[in-house]
């Protein structure tokens, strides 16, 4: 530990949050709500801060987000673009928004 501190002096704290932050989207012994549940929370988190970045500096973005346990997360699809990029699935993959979470799913 001491030695990852000096390693990283001026960032060991924020890597350690950061770290934190990743764990609790990898927790494979949580119940299918509870799954549901952070799911959800993650993306209202994710647009809104791309909402922000949107309309603070003009970033306008597209993602897609879908849940990593295929026979439990089958439920758990997500796709989201700023209103510059609303048609940025379509002109560029050919594809609908439920189409592109099919997709990407089957990329898990």
């Amino acid at each position: 530990y001491e030695l990852f501190k000096k390693e990283y002096r001026d960032t060991w704290q924020d890597i350690l949050i950061k770290f934190k932050e990743s764990t609790q989207y990898t927790e494979t012994g949580k119940t299918i709500a509870q799954r549901q549940q952070l799911f959800n929370k993650s993306a209202k988190r994710f647009t809104q801060s791309l909402v922000a970045l949107s309309k603070a500096h003009g970033i306008e973005t597209a993602f897609v987000m879908a849940g990593s346990i295929v026979n439990q997360d089958v439920s758990l699809g997500y796709a989201y673009t700023t209103p510059g990029t609303e048609d940025f699935f379509m002109e560029r993959c050919h594809a609908d928004t439920d189409a592109i979470i099919g997709h990407f799913k089957a990329h898990i």
